[in-house]
């Protein structure tokens, strides 16, 4: 059983890993390049669409293999958990939350680029698919932060 959980939590680890990373390719990709150029709409229209169905897969993985490190640690400590782990639980719950609210908004945005918009919307819509992979990033990096956090309380 040991073995199930170091695989969980190195998978968790993994995937939150490339969730995080990808989304600061895409900002950084994002706000380098001129969203009316060829190289700019093809990115949003190649890469883009097939680094979110990624990142949806890796948000789906990372709260499954969340819920198994959590049972895993619940085990160990006989599901009694101090006041500060619950609280960190949380706000890593919240920051999850959030990531899938700016995923969910990427995902939409990407779609209305991609079924035409009219002049001008372009240039709106890189610039929040940009904030939105950003936020991701921030958030997802803060809650890894916690979960090293968590790791050692």
């Amino acid at each position: 059983m040991a073995w199930l959980t170091t695989g969980a939590l190195w998978l968790h680890v993994a995937v939150a890993s490339w969730w995080v990373l990808t989304c600061v390719t895409m900002a950084m990709a994002g706000a380098v390049m001129n969203a009316e150029s060829m190289e700019g709409k093809e990115f949003v229209l190649r890469v883009v669409p097939r680094l979110n169905r990624a990142n949806v897969g890796a948000a789906a993985l990372l709260l499954v293999t969340g819920v198994i490190n959590l049972f895993a640690a619940g085990a160990r400590r006989r599901f009694d958990f101090s006041t500060m782990f619950a609280r960190i639980l949380a706000v890593k719950l919240g920051l999850y939350s959030l990531m899938v609210m700016a995923l969910v908004a990427s995902l939409r945005t990407e779609r209305k680029w991609r079924d035409g918009n009219p002049d001008g919307a372009a240039l709106i819509g890189a610039g929040r698919l940009v904030a939105l992979s950003a936020s991701i990033a921030l958030y997802g990096a803060a809650a890894m932060m916690l979960g090293v956090w968590l790791a050692g309380e």
